[in-house]
């Protein structure tokens, strides 16, 4: 279970960051989990795709490992940590803040959102529907 650990705030975006962590029992894989404001929730779309980052990293976070989203650039890369442990980094290579000036900041997993049920064998009408509200 991904979670959001920390938030620090910075007087520009190469000092800003969020930090996450595994908290569950099983590795869970990165790709598909995306941190937004409250735009995306308010369906501001004219702001709310400036204010979503979405992990496409093909990374497993085993269990209590952490990941650390800095809003400027850098290097993709696994560091060590103060307390000995190591935490995949990772760069939104913006110029500007993000999560400083926003009212809160949440955790999705984008690619659990939608399931499609597959009908019964044999069902072509109903499973081309289907198919087409899953991609609407």
């Amino acid at each position: 279970m991904l979670k959001i650990v920390e938030v620090h705030a910075a007087e520009s975006a190469y000092g800003e960051y969020i930090v996450l962590q595994n908290q569950g029992l099983r590795a869970v894989l990165l790709r598909g989990w995306a941190l937004c404001t409250d735009t995306y929730l308010e369906a501001d779309t004219a702001r709310f795709a400036e204010e979503m980052y979405i992990f496409r990293q093909d990374i497993a976070l085993e269990p209590y490992a952490r990941v650390v989203l800095f809003t400027g650039s850098g290097q993709e890369s696994w560091a060590p940590t103060t307390d000995g442990r190591w935490a995949f980094c990772a760069y939104w290579g913006r110029s500007e803040r993000v999560w400083t000036r926003a009212d809160h900041v949440h955790l999705l997993h984008l690619l659990g959102s939608k399931r499609v049920q597959q009908p019964p064998s044999g069902n072509e009408e109903l499973r081309m529907k289907i198919v087409e509200m899953a991609a609407s």
